[in-house]
């Protein structure tokens, strides 16, 4: 079951809505997993889609409400996050539905639902902005190692004690997949992320409450978000520094290539290993 009781805001309107948030993406994940036909498919994204408005609007409510400081950060993730899923309905009306694209949907829905209630909505109730990563590291590799540490442990309940960090220069992994993401202004380049299947299939698992066998599309997605989220957290210390860094769409590759040099960190931890360069 993805639901836990330590999501509670303590709000007990919101929380329901998480609760049934969390059902139907439970719901999504189950179906693609099963080969769903594409009724059920449009049934399940058109009811998410509607939900996911209707939470949206209440939850930026209650934040107007207690005067909550961060709302506009706050408003601006739901923004993004309802593009998505009709980006997603777009891609899916346009292809019948077709289960490749499901899967992504669902991996992306699922990371994201998970970090933004355990990680953005507790903000709300504890009052603190959404500020970013504030620790200094002197290369670009280890900002990106904690900010995914920090990410992986929200989400999945990694301890960051146990995790063994070990510099790479140069950067040259050999893992099972790549997710890698553009730097565009001040720092360019690419951030990699190189997930060894047993880390990879051991973050879902924890994530979702099922086994996992094949780190086929679903998994990928799931992987690709968090690597969007990891990636954003860390260009906004960049810019809390005075460095101005965007990132691009993340993109899914089986093997490590780059035309430049970057310095990397191996994480090794009890769930498998993940090694994440910087090549600028």
């Amino acid at each position: 079951m993805m639901w836990k009781d330590s999501y509670r805001l303590g709000v007990e309107r919101i929380d329901q809505q998480h609760m049934e948030l969390f059902r139907m993406t439970e719901d999504l994940v189950n179906a693609v997993k099963a080969g769903a036909g594409v009724e059920e498919y449009q049934k399940a994204l058109g009811f998410l889609k509607d939900y996911v408005v209707y939470h949206f609007r209440d939850e930026e409510a209650y934040q107007a409400s207690i005067h909550y400081d961060g709302m506009a950060a706050h408003k601006e993730e739901h923004r993004q996050f309802t593009q998505t899923v009709l980006d997603y309905e777009k891609r899916l009306t346009g292809n019948g539905f077709d289960q490749k694209t499901m899967k992504d949907l669902a991996g992306t829905v699922t990371t994201w639902l998970i970090y933004h209630v355990v990680d953005t909505d507790q903000k709300i109730i504890s009052g603190e902005k959404m500020t970013g990563e504030e620790k200094q590291f002197e290369q670009y590799a280890d900002l990106f190692a904690h900010s995914a540490l920090d990410v992986m442990e929200t989400m999945a309940g990694l301890d960051q004690g146990s995790a063994r960090l070990q510099t790479e220069s140069p950067y040259a992994p050999q893992e099972d997949v790549f997710v890698k993401i553009q730097l565009v202004g001040d720092v360019k380049g690419e951030a990699v992320f190189g997930f060894s299947k047993e880390l990879a299939l051991r973050l879902l698992e924890t994530m979702t409450g099922m086994e996992l066998t094949e780190v086929d599309e679903l998994v990928q997605s799931a992987l690709c978000e968090l690597t969007n989220i990891s990636c954003g957290n860390a260009a906004t210390a960049l810019v809390k520094r005075g460095l101005q860094c965007d990132i691009k769409p993340p993109a899914v590759s089986q093997d490590f290539a780059s035309d430049g040099n970057g310095t990397g960190v191996r994480i090794d931890t009890v769930s498998g290993r993940l090694e994440i360069g910087v090549v600028l």
